[in-house]
């Protein structure tokens, strides 16, 4: 077993538990949409995330103080995970 401190045990945690949601969630779409092509499951799940952040957003708004453009705008800066998944997937793909 590999020897981790607690923040990386948790960022491991995070990341498995957030693959098995999203593995779920798109099965799940499939299932109850078979005839769906993957641009609409593409589409569903960017749907998706648009709610989850803007809820994330209000969180900023609450206990930050930001505005709404900012929180959103702090979101795009630091959740971007495009870059990181493309060179995942390039080695491990």
């Amino acid at each position: 077993m590999t020897r981790r401190n607690a923040t990386q045990d948790f960022m491991a945690h995070n990341q498995a538990m957030m693959h098995t949601y999203c593995h779920q969630l798109a099965a799940t779409w499939f299932e109850l949409h078979p005839e769906a092509t993957a641009a609409e499951l593409v589409e569903f799940l960017r749907e998706q995330a648009e709610k989850a952040q803007t809820v994330a957003a209000e969180v900023y708004v609450a206990k930050e103080g930001m505005t709404m453009d900012e929180a959103m705008e702090f979101q795009v800066r630091h959740y971007d995970y495009r870059d990181m998944m493309r060179r995942e997937l390039s080695v491990n793909g």
